[in-house]
């Protein structure tokens, strides 16, 4: 963990005296801060979990300190959770509030009726990654009972999901040949991020949300293509025909990892279209 990552924590603690009269059950840094890359323009993103919902008088100052802070109110309402920020010593400061039960059924409905809903991927994912300020005690046996109870149903649907690709003489006459730069680049980013989509499935992971940060996911992986993160880098800076071609051996070499892997999943209807060719007449 960084030096910026452990004053933000500091800060963050702080923080919560801003709420000392609220009954809070829990409380997690979720993001950089929380996992040790934050940076000087990084915000503290805090999880607030509350024993009761908030009374029209507290809910009412909370947005009104935020406005006064320079801050403002994002979304949502008093009974069903909301956000704001605020800026506290030149940092920004979200904070999302809500009911401690909304946390426990958001976790309890993804390990018994698994979804491919990334929202709520992310929501679990940053506080299996996130730092936990109060409540340990009832936190982190949930937290830990989303890694260890992980379904595998929820890695299947993963897989399936995302282990959609496009033929790849489609690809590079729609973009390379056709001069198209931005459906180029789209599709580039398109493929990679379907690629981690199929690795969280794999490795049991819950999925980002965003690619934001998403470096951070991938080092922790076993299951992975080969020095897959120096490849994808590649990809993104080479000669156009060269990248390609690398990005394709990626999506065949993350196929051969679902056989060995989750062989319940089948790849051949995916590689069948990745090789699929125009017949011209």
């Amino acid at each position: 963990m960084n030096e910026i990552s452990k004053l933000r924590l500091k800060q963050a603690h702080e923080n919560l005296k801003l709420f000392s009269d609220l009954d809070i059950r829990a409380a997690a840094v979720t993001g950089s801060v929380a996992k040790g890359y934050a940076d000087d323009n990084s915000d503290i993103d805090t999880i607030i979990m509350l024993n009761n919902n908030l009374t029209q008088k507290d809910f009412d100052k909370i947005i009104s300190d935020a406005k006064a802070s320079g801050g403002d109110f994002y979304h949502g309402s008093r009974e069903e959770g909301f956000a704001v920020y605020f800026y506290i010593d030149g940092v920004r400061c979200d904070f999302g509030f809500g009911h401690y039960s909304e946390t426990e059924t958001l976790i309890n409905e993804m390990l018994t009726k698994p979804e491919v809903d990334l929202t709520k991927h992310l929501m679990i994912s940053g506080l299996i990654d996130g730092y936990i300020l109060k409540g340990q005690s009832w936190l982190e046996p949930l937290i830990k009972k989303a890694e260890t109870e992980y379904p595998k149903e929820l890695q299947v649907l993963l897989v399936n999901y995302f282990k959609k690709f496009h033929p790849e003489w489609a690809v590079e006459k729609m973009t390379i040949d056709r001069g198209d730069i931005l459906y180029y680049y789209e599709s580039i980013v398109e493929m990679t991020g379907n690629i981690i989509g199929i690795l969280c499935g794999l490795n049991k992971y819950y999925h980002p949300g965003k690619l934001k940060g998403v470096e951070h996911t991938l080092q922790k992986m076993n299951i992975k293509p080969r020095d897959f993160i120096n490849r994808y880098n590649f990809v993104l800076s080479a000669e156009k025909n060269a990248a390609l071609k690398e990005m394709f051996s990626l999506v065949r070499e993350t196929f051969d990892l679902i056989d060995k892997h989750l062989p319940e999943v089948s790849t051949q209807r995916s590689r069948d279209i990745l090789e699929m060719v125009l017949r011209k007449r």
